[in-house]
């Protein structure tokens, strides 16, 4: 008796027939908290950076307490898994940010 085995296919080739030729990969909600400082004034241009770094942003809440140094923002961003640390790594760049955590 002879037992066939199935051919091993590469990754690549298996990512490629699911997502189709010049198809981009799927972007999912990723939460991440991230902390920063100068209060709403930081706040409000790490919200500006992120609209103009051209990252989707559907939810996005802020936790600022007067007479605190640092504020916590908790935020879903549309990323591919590829695309996650990339942004942990950009948004830690920028002025005022002081973490970024993916939960």
């Amino acid at each position: 008796m002879t037992t066939l085995e199935p051919a091993r296919i590469p990754a690549a080739a298996i990512e490629r027939a699911v997502n189709g030729p010049g198809r981009r990969a799927s972007r999912l909600p990723r939460p991440f908290t991230m902390v920063t400082t100068g209060g709403m004034t930081g706040v409000m241009s790490l919200a500006s950076s992120l609209c103009e770094l051209g990252y989707r942003v559907p939810d996005f809440a802020v936790d600022v307490h007067e007479g605190v140094s640092c504020t916590s923002i908790t935020c879903t961003v549309a990323l591919t898994t590829d695309e996650c640390d990339a942004f942990a790594d950009t948004v830690r760049g920028l002025p005022g940010v002081e973490s970024v955590q993916q939960y």
